[in-house]
């Protein structure tokens, strides 16, 4: 059993009271594990009727499920194909807390990016900005984005303060999960549990205050702000929530229903918002680990234009694209924009946001030689719409030796680019020719074994 720092079991005891048996039990179980059903690339009554291993519903969250085993799914076909994602039942309840989404949504501090995710499955139309301040962890959230070949997300690598000066007034809704102590975590991560110390919940107040003062002028009046965290720390969590509303002007908003009885309300008095609309997400309530949501607004109502920033590319760019997605893709992609050397098929509301991206959309690709070459991430999202398609059964031997990175048959796919599929469901690329086909599957995403 997981050995709790005396001065935090203190404070524990004192915060829950008779529940606190309760809690200090669960450290007894395993952590529950989750995933989020990738609605934009299959429906859940047709996921759970593929899906090989046992789960059953988030009842908070429709395309939620608990993993009701303990096997590694990183390596199943449904995984490389983008079916799902894993994620924590806990941190599901956060964008479970939100009534509506908005049109143009930032997530603060994304890496990994289960609730960009989340949140860009929950409403389509939306375009979600998913910022990662570390560069690495950017690339990281990337690469999932494109796994799952979402069409309305878009990746920043950016500081707070540059997202409140560039992008002032442009956002319906920031997702402010912050860097916090991580408490919620002891259970399932012994990083967290190490790097526990009594002063830590001050130092993360202090930070996350800084990084709030800094990134709320991107929110428009009348815009939402979904405040979370990942541990118990009345400082880091109702502390800040009066800090939003006492010294930001920010108001306290009831949250959604559904997520009401799978959590407990906040603790603490305060005289300028009901803490029952803070939820705390405990693991003796509910499975998964801890969380802590509350949804605020800030006040006005005041409409904005929104001013499209027109793509740079050339004519002769985006004829040599053309050439290429109309000869392979049925219907359009969207609008083509250009970065550093790297073309992108971007969401509407993408041109509206003063941001520089490291992925404005879809990487679709770039020109080589004269020559457009597409990337991967244009056939996680398009490959459902490709022309020419080697579509091998869930079961086909060669699904695993594409994944493995080796040449394939192509059978049914004639010569030139093409998507192969499983299931019906695009794993990536490759290149046909005398039938065979050439791997494109990316090397870094290749299985260790065949």
């Amino acid at each position: 059993m997981i050995e709790l720092p005396i001065s935090y079991k203190k404070r524990m005891q004192r915060l829950l009271g008779e529940d606190f048996e309760r809690y200090q039990k669960t450290f007894e179980r395993p952590a529950s594990r989750g995933f989020l059903i990738n609605t934009a690339k299959i429906s859940e009554a047709k996921f759970d009727e593929i899906s090989p291993f046992p789960a059953s519903p988030v009842p908070y969250l429709s395309n939620g499920r608990y993993l009701l085993s303990d096997e590694k799914v990183g390596g199943n076909v449904l995984h490389a194909a983008g079916l799902f994602y894993m994620q924590d039942p806990g941190a599901m309840s956060a964008v479970a807390a939100l009534p509506s989404i908005g049109e143009k949504v930032l997530d603060v501090a994304a890496a990994p990016g289960g609730k960009t995710i989340a949140a860009a499955l929950s409403s389509p139309a939306s375009f979600v900005v998913a910022n990662e301040i570390d560069f690495k962890r950017a690339k990281i959230l990337s690469q999932n984005v494109e796994r799952l070949g979402l069409k309305n997300v878009g990746v920043t690598s950016l500081s707070p303060a540059d997202l409140g000066k560039y992008a002032k007034e442009t956002f319906d809704l920031l997702i402010c999960d912050l860097p916090c102590s991580g408490e919620g975590m002891f259970r399932k991560e012994e990083a967290a549990l190490t790097a526990w110390n009594e002063g830590i919940n001050r130092m993360n107040e202090a930070r996350q205050k800084e990084i709030l003062r800094a990134v709320l002028p991107a929110l428009k009046e009348g815009g939402k702000l979904l405040y979370s965290t990942c541990t118990y720390a009345e400082e880091e969590n109702e502390n800040i929530v009066d800090f939003l509303v006492s010294e930001m002007g920010l108001t306290v908003i009831r949250p959604r229903e559904e997520i009401l009885p799978y959590t407990a309300p906040g603790v603490g008095s305060y005289d300028r918002f009901d803490a029952s609309f803070c939820r705390r997400f405990y693991p003796f309530i509910s499975e998964g680990e801890g969380q802590f949501v509350c949804l605020l607004e800030k006040p006005g109502e005041k409409l904005y234009a929104q001013k499209s920033i027109p793509p740079s590319i050339s004519a002769n760019e985006r004829k040599k694209i053309l050439s290429f997605t109309d000869e392979y893709i049925n219907g359009p992609i969207g609008e083509i924009s250009k970065c550093g050397d790297q073309y992108f098929a971007v969401h509407p509301l993408a041109r509206t946001i003063p941001l520089r991206f490291l992925a404005e959309g879809v990487q679709i690709g770039e020109i080589v030689k004269g020559r457009f070459e597409p990337h991967h991430n244009l056939f996680t999202a398009f490959g459902a719409d490709f022309k020419n398609k080697e579509d091998l059964p869930l079961s086909d031997p060669r699904v695993n030796e594409y994944l493995y990175g080796l040449e394939i048959d192509g059978n049914s796919a004639a010569d030139g680019y093409v998507a192969v599929c499983a299931g019906g469901f695009p794993l990536g690329g490759g290149k046909r020719a005398q039938g065979r086909i050439k791997n494109k599957y990316p090397k870094g995403l290749r299985n260790a074994k065949l």
